[in-house]
C-alpha cells in the first residue's frame, strides 16, 4: 500500500520548472533546494515526518532529521552522494547516522546505497517508507512476543517471517541465536523461462552464458564474436573506433549482475517482479571483450567487485586527487602492481619489471559510455517503450523530454507525439544503410516476462553500431549537420565538460603510445591553423580552460584569462602558445613507456615537467579526441600506394559516418546501371590539395565546399586533380609555421580520394574532377610531406603522360601498369583497383596504383574467422538449456541451509583446529567500542558467509573459512582462514613444504563498520618483507596492502567474502615477485608491527589511514 502523504507535500518532481537544470551539480543543488522548501513546507508518510534538510558540511552532502509524528523517534542522518556531477542518473547516495539512532533506522540507511541512481525527492520518501515498515514489523513483533507459549511464538515467527517479506525486510533484525541458524536465501529461479530464453538467444545469432557465484547468486552474459561483429558494423568503423576491437579472436560481451538470485527479474512490463524487488534487485550491465563466449567465475568476480589494488602516482602529492583527470588508462592498459610494502628505498641497480599483457575481461573505448547509458538510462526507456508501444528511437526522445522538462510521458506524448514517433521512422530509413539487429520486443508475446540478456544485448548491439549519433556523455542523439566516424559529444558545455576533464572520451596515454605519428601530426595541423588564423569550430570551449595571454591585462590576481571569454583570435593565441608548451610527442610515448622499478606505478603525462600548465593538457587532449575521423600510418608497402613520391608519408584516411561506406557503395551500383565504362571501372580516384593549414577542418569534417578557398572557377563541388602534381604543388600551399617539437613537421597535405565513376553528372571534367555530390567521394588516403626519410627509394620511372591526347595515355597508361606488374613480382598477390584509362592517375609521369581499400581489411577478418572457435557451451550451460539447473555451486547442495556432507568430495580441503589454535594463542581481546549499526552490518554479514560456506560443495573451492569452533561471542573479532592457493604458486609449495595448512587471519571491525574498512592482518605464518625480496601485497608487519582497506579506498558496500577473494588474488600475484614464506615462518606477527606496516604503506601510496585505528588495537 503506498504511503499517505500530507497534503502539504511538495512533490518536487511535478513542480520543477522547464528551467531546470537537467544533470550534473547545479541539479543536485536545484533538487537540494527544493527539498528544504518541501520540508519547511511538512512532508509525512505513515506516521513519519522529514523534520529538516540543510546543507551538509561536505560538498556533495546533506543533513536531514526524521521523526515519529506521535512518537519519540528521531533520528538525524547525513545523506552524501558519490560523484554530484553524475547526477540524478549514474550516481549513488550513501546514508550515515548523526550520533546513536534506533536500530530500526540503521538497519534501513545501511543498504541505502543498493537502490542505485535516486533523486533525492525519491530517496527521501523511500527513507520514510521503509523505516515507517520497519516500525511495522517491530509492532507485529511486539504484539506476538506478549505470548510466552512456545507453539504461539512459533506462530509469531511464521507471522513475523510473512509480513517481513511482504515488506521486503527479511535481511533486517536477527538475534544472535538466528546467527547460526539463519535459513539461506537461495535461488528464486524460473528454470522452464530461462531454458526458454536461453534458445531465444541463440536462435538471434548471440551466446548466452550463466555465471554462478556461490550458493545464491549468479550472473547472465550475452555475447557475439568479433569476426560477426565485423559482419554487422562496418570493420573500418570498428578499428576507428578502438583498434582492439578487431585485434583478435574476441568475444562482444555483455554482462548482467545485480541479479540477487533471481529470474526472470522483469514483468510483461519491463518492471520488476515482486520478488526481484523484495531482494532489492538492480541489473548491472558491463561491456567489454573477452576471450571466450562468457567470462569464468574468477574474471566475472573479479569485474564485478567495485574495488581493486589501484595504484597511485605521487604519494607525496597533496594534489594527487586532482591530478586524476589525466589518469585515463584503459583498465585493461594498466597493471595492478603498486599496493605494495615499501619499506625501504629502492636502490637504483634494482632490476625494472617488463608490462604484462591484460588479461580477463578487457573494457575498449566506448566500454564506459555504454555502461552509463545500460546502467542509468536502458530500464526507463524499456519501460517507456512497452508502455507506449514505441520503437527505441521513439522511447529515447521521450525520456529525454521527461528529463530536461520534468513533465509526465501522457503530457509529452499529448503535445509531442509527432516528434516522437518521427524519431521511429528516421531509424526506419536508417536501414538501408546501417545493419541493425532485429528488433526482438517486436516478435514477442505480450504475456511473457522480458527477455532480459536478449533485449538489453539487442539494444546495446544497436546503439554500437549508431554511437556516432549519439552523445558519449548525455546519450542524446546529435543535433550537427556533419556526421563523424568516431563518436564524440553533443554541444552542450556540460557534456564537453566531462567528457574532457572527467575522461568520458579515449585514452589520450594510449593513443601517444599505439599511434605516436597521427598524434604528432594532429598537433603540428592544429598548431599550423592557430598560427595562421584559421582555426575554427570546434574549439575547446566548455573545458574550463584558465590561460595566459601576454599583453591582454587580466583582473584576476593569477593574471589568467577564461578562454571561453575570449575573442578567437586570442583562443587561437592561447591554443598556439600552450602547444608550444608540449614536449615532442616521441618524448610522451618513452615517457610513459619506461621500464618501472617493481611496486612503482605508471608514470603520468605531467610527471614529464610539473611546469607545463594544466590547459596545455587538456588542449592536448581535445586534439586528440575532437578528431572524429580515423588516420593511421601505413608502414607495409601491400598497403601503400605505389609510385607516390616518398617524400609524402602515407595514411589511411577515413571520415564520414560509419554508413558513408554503404552509402557510397550503393551509389556504385546506381553507376554501375548508367554508365557502361562503371561495371568495368567502378570508381575513379583523385588527388585534392588544400593549404596545410585548412587540415585541421578537413580531417574533422570532410571534404565540403562550404567555404571558397582557390575559387570556383569550374562550379560549385569538390575539386580533384587527376595529376598529382597539380595538388601537390599547386594547391598543397605549405605552412608558413611549424610545431617545433613535431618529429615529422608536416609542411602539406594531400588527399586521395575515391570518387563514383560518373563523371558525366560532375561540375567539370577537365582540367579537374569536380564533384558536387559528396556522398559520392570517399576519403582513402591522406599523404603528409616531412622530411624525406632515410632508405625511401625514390619514385621509379615510368612512361611520359603529359602532354598526350587522351586516347593515347590511356594506352600508354595501360602498358605503364603491365610494365609495373613484371617488375613488382613481389606484388602479385596485392589485389589493385582497376582505374578507368580514360582518367589515369598520375605523378611525376608515374601511373599511381591503388591496393584495393578492402585488402588490408579482408586479411585481418581472415584471421579473425579461421581463429574463431565456435562456442563449445560448458557443462551449466548446457544445465540451462536441459533446463536442469542445480540449485547451488554442486548438485548435492540443499536449499534449505543444512550443512552439506562433503564425505564425497575427493582431496577436499580440511580444517586444522590445532593449527588455528596455536595461531590464536597469543590473541588480543576483541575491541572494546561497539554500535548498533555496525552490529546489525556484522550480523548480516556473518550470516552470509556462514550460509555460503555450509552450503558449498567444496572448501577447497570456496577457498576461505570461518571456523566456527574458535570463533567467540563478539562479532567484533573474527578469525578466517585463507586456503588452497594454486598449488603451481611459490607460496602454495611453501606452505605445503611447511605443512602449513592455511593462512590464519584476524578481522577487527571498528564501531563505524560498514561505513570505514575493517582491519585484516594475517597471525600466522610469517612472509619474507618486500624488501627481502617478497611479494604478495603483504606488510612486513602481515597487515594487508591493499588501497580498498583504507579510508580512501573503502565502501560500505563491499561484503568480507569479496574482500576476502581479492586478498587471495593479491598472494597469489605474481607481479613485480610472488609471495614466500620467511625463514621464520612459524613466527607470529604482533599487532603492533602489523599496525606500523599497515600506516608505512598508507603514508607511502598517500592513502587515508581510518580515523579511530589504533582504538582496534586496544
Amino acid at each position: 500500500m503506498p504511503p499517505k502523504r500530507a497534503r502539504n507535500d511538495v512533490d518536487v518532481a511535478h513542480t520543477m520548472t522547464s528551467k531546470a537544470p537537467t544533470r550534473g551539480r547545479k541539479r543536485f543543488n536545484y533538487d537540494l533546494q527544493n527539498a528544504i522548501q518541501s520540508a519547511e513546507q511538512g512532508v509525512e508518510a505513515q506516521g513519519l515526518r522529514l523534520t529538516t534538510v540543510s546543507l551538509g558540511s561536505e560538498d556533495g552532502s546533506f543533513d536531514c532529521v526524521i521523526s515519529q509524528v506521535d512518537g519519540e523517534l528521531e533520528a538525524a542522518l547525513t545523506v552524501l552522494v558519490s560523484d554530484a556531477s553524475e547526477y540524478p542518473s549514474d550516481h549513488t547516495f550513501f546514508c550515515s547516522p548523526k550520533g546513536d539512532v534506533p536500530e530500526e533506522v540503521s538497519s534501513v540507511i545501511d543498504t541505502v546505497y543498493e537502490d542505485g541512481a535516486l533523486t533525492i525527492q525519491d530517496l527521501v520518501l523511500r527513507l520514510l517508507e521503509r523505516i515507517s515498515k520497519r516500525l511495522a514489523v517491530l509492532r507485529r513483533r511486539s504484539a506476538h512476543s506478549a505470548d510466552s507459549d512456545s507453539d504461539s511464538n512459533d506462530d509469531s515467527a511464521d507471522d513475523m517471517d510473512e509480513e517481513e517479506e511482504i515488506y521486503g525486510m527479511d535481511d533486517y533484525d536477527m538475534d544472535d541465536h538466528e546467527l547460526f541458524d539463519g535459513q539461506p536465501t537461495g535461488l528464486a529461479l524460473d528454470q522452464s523461462v530461462l531454458q526458454r530464453e536461453f534458445n531465444e538467444i541463440v536462435a538471434h545469432g548471440y551466446q548466452p552464458g550463466f555465471v554462478r557465484f556461490g550458493v545464491d547468486d549468479f550472473a547472465l552474459s550475452t555475447s557475439l564474436p568479433v569476426k560477426s561483429l565485423a559482419d554487422l558494423i562496418p570493420p573500418r568503423a570498428l578499428i576507428a573506433w578502438d583498434k582492439r576491437l578487431l585485434s583478435g579472436p574476441h568475444h562482444f560481451t555483455l554482462l548482467i549482475s545485480g541479479l540477487r538470485g533471481v529470474y526472470p527479474v522483469m514483468r510483461p512490463d519491463g518492471y520488476l517482479t515482486p520478488t526481484a524487488s523484495a531482494r532489492a534487485v538492480i541489473p548491472q550491465f558491463r561491456v567489454g571483450l573477452y576471450s571466450a563466449y562468457k567470462p569464468t567465475k574468477e574474471d566475472a568476480a573479479e569485474l564485478l567487485r567495485r574495488f581493486g589494488l589501484t595504484e597511485n602516482y605521487d604519494a607525496g602529492s597533496a594534489e594527487g586527487k586532482e591530478d586524476g583527470q589525466f589518469e585515463d588508462f584503459p583498465e585493461d592498459e594498466i597493471e595492478d602492481c603498486s599496493s605494495m610494502d615499501l619499506e625501504a628505498e629502492l636502490n637504483d641497480d634494482e632490476e625494472v619489471v617488463e608490462e604484462v599483457a591484460p588479461q580477463g575481461f578487457r573494457p575498449f573505448s566506448l566500454s564506459s559510455s555504454l555502461e552509463s547509458l545500460l546502467n542509468g538510462h536502458f530500464l526507463q526507456i524499456l519501460q517507456l517503450r512497452i508502455q507506449y508501444g514505441l520503437g527505441w528511437a521513439g522511447a529515447e526522445v521521450l525520456r529525454a523530454e521527461i528529463e530536461t522538462t520534468q513533465r509526465s510521458a501522457d503530457d509529452l506524448l499529448s503535445k509531442k507525439k509527432d516528434e516522437i514517433l518521427l524519431a521511429d521512422e528516421d531509424e526506419l530509413d536508417l536501414a538501408d544503410t546501417y545493419h541493425l539487429p532485429i528488433d526482438c520486443l517486436l516478435e514477442r508475446n505480450p504475456q511473457d516476462a522480458v527477455n532480459l540478456p536478449l533485449v538489453a544485448f539487442s539494444y546495446l548491439m544497436r546503439r554500437l553500431a549508431l554511437c556516432p549519433r549519439y552523445c558519449l556523455v548525455c546519450h542524446q542523439q546529435l543535433k550537427d549537420d556533419l556526421e563523424a566516424l568516431k563518436p564524440y559529444v553533443c554541444s552542450s558545455s556540460l557534456c564537453t565538460y566531462q567528457y574532457y576533464n572527467l575522461n568520458r572520451g579515449p585514452s589520450l596515454e594510449y593513443d601517444i603510445c599505439a599511434n605516436t605519428a597521427v598524434v604528432d601530426l594532429l598537433v603540428s595541423l592544429t598548431y599550423i591553423a592557430a598560427a595562421e588564423g584559421s582555426l575554427d569550430e570546434p574549439l575547446p570551449i566548455g573545458m574550463g580552460l584558465r590561460v595566459e595571454i601576454k599583453g591582454l591585462t587580466s583582473e584576476s590576481p593569477d593574471g589568467l584569462h577564461e578562454f571561453d571569454q575570449l575573442e578567437v583570435s586570442n583562443m587561437r593565441i592561447a591554443i598556439r602558445a600552450l602547444i608550444d608548451k608540449l614536449p615532442a610527442i616521441v618524448e610522451l610515448k618513452r615517457h610513459l613507456e619506461q621500464p618501472r622499478k617493481p611496486g612503482r606505478a605508471r608514470l603520468r603525462l605531467q610527471d614529464i615537467d610539473p611546469k607545463i600548465p594544466d590547459a596545455a593538457w587538456l588542449v592536448l587532449r581535445w586534439i586528440v579526441a575532437s578528431c572524429t575521423a580515423h588516420l593511421e600510418e601505413l608502414q607495409s608497402d601491400d598497403e601503400k600506394v605505389k609510385n607516390m613520391d616518398p617524400a609524402w608519408r602515407q595514411f589511411r584516411f577515413s571520415v564520414g559516418a560509419p554508413d558513408a561506406e554503404a552509402r557510397f557503395r550503393k551509389a556504385v551500383q546506381i553507376a554501375k546501371q548508367e554508365n557502361p565504362r562503371a561495371r568495368e571501372f567502378p570508381s575513379l580516384y583523385g588527388f585534392h590539395g588544400s593549404p596545410a593549414k585548412n587540415w585541421h577542418s578537413i580531417i574533422r569534417h570532410g571534404l565540403w565546399y562550404k567555404a571558397v578557398a582557390n575559387g570556383r572557377a569550374y562550379g560549385d563541388g569538390v575539386y580533384f586533380a587527376k595529376d598529382g602534381q597539380v595538388s601537390t604543388y599547386t594547391y598543397a600551399q605549405s605552412a608558413a609555421f611549424f610545431w617545433r617539437n613535431s618529429s615529422a613537421k608536416p609542411s602539406a597535405c594531400v588527399a586521395l580520394a575515391e570518387i563514383v565513376n560518373l563523371p558525366n553528372k560532375f561540375k567539370s571534367t577537365s582540367p579537374h574532377l569536380v564533384v558536387p555530390q559528396t556522398e559520392w567521394i570517399v576519403c582513402r588516403y591522406l599523404m603528409v610531406r616531412g622530411p624525406l626519410q632515410q632508405g625511401s627509394r625514390p619514385a621509379p620511372a615510368a612512361a611520359p603522360l603529359a602532354g598526350l591526347p587522351m586516347q593515347l595515355a590511356g594506352r600508354v597508361a595501360v602498358q605503364a601498369a603491365v610494365v609495373q606488374d613484371v617488375v613488382d613480382v613481389v606484388e602479385e598477390e596485392i589485389p589493385y583497383v582497376p582505374l578507368d584509362p580514360q582518367h589515369p592517375l598520375t605523378l611525376h609521369q608515374a601511373l599511381i596504383r591503388i591496393p584495393e581499400p578492402s585488402y588490408a581489411l579482408e586479411k585481418l577478418l581472415k584471421v579473425l574467422r579461421d581463429e574463431c572457435v565456435p562456442a563449445d557451451y560448458d557443462e551449466v550451460d548446457m544445465q540451462v538449456f536441459s533446463g536442469t539447473v542445480p540449485d547451488s555451486a554442486g548438485s548435492s547442495v540443499t536449499r534449505d541451509g543444512e550443512i552439506v556432507d562433503r564425505g564425497d568430495v575427493e582431496d577436499d580441503w580440511k580444517h586444522d583446529r590445532a593449527w588455528v589454535d596455536q595461531c590464536t594463542e597469543h590473541l588480543m581481546p576483541p575491541p572494546a567500542e561497539s554500535s548498533p549499526m555496525a552490529s546489525t552490518a556484522l550480523q548480516k554479514e556473518l550470516r552470509a558467509m556462514l550460509r555460503e560456506q555450509n552450503s558449498t560443495k567444496s572448501l577447497r573451492e570456496l577457498g576461505w573459512y570461518v571456523p566456527e569452533d574458535v570463533m567467540g561471542d563478539n562479532l567484533y573479532q573474527w578469525i578466517v582462514e585463507l586456503h588452497s592457493f594454486e598449488s603451481t604458486l611459490p607460496v602454495a609449495k611453501d606452505l605445503a613444504n611447511k605443512g602449513v595448512n592455511s593462512l590464519v587471519f584476524e578481522i577487527r571491525f571498528p564501531p563505524t563498520f560498514p561505513h570505514s574498512p575493517p582491519f585484516f592482518r594475517i597471525l600466522k605464518p610469517r612472509f619474507l618483507p618486500f624488501i627481502h625480496g617478497g611479494g604478495g601485497h603483504v606488510t612486513g608487519g602481515g597487515s594487508m596492502c591493499m588501497d580498498l582497506l583504507t579510508a580512501d579506498g573503502w565502501l560500505p558496500s563491499y561484503s568480507i567474502s569479496a574482500v576476502l577473494l581479492q586478498i587471495k588474488l593479491a598472494i597469489s600475484n605474481l607481479e613485480p615477485r610472488p609471495a614466500r614464506l620467511a625463514q621464520n615462518w612459524d613466527a607470529p606477527y604482533g599487532m603492533y608491527e602489523a599496525l606500523e606496516g599497515y600506516k608505512r604503506a598508507a603514508t607511502t601510496h598517500g592513502w587515508k589511514v581510518p580515523e579511530g585505528l589504533d582504538k582496534l588495537a586496544r
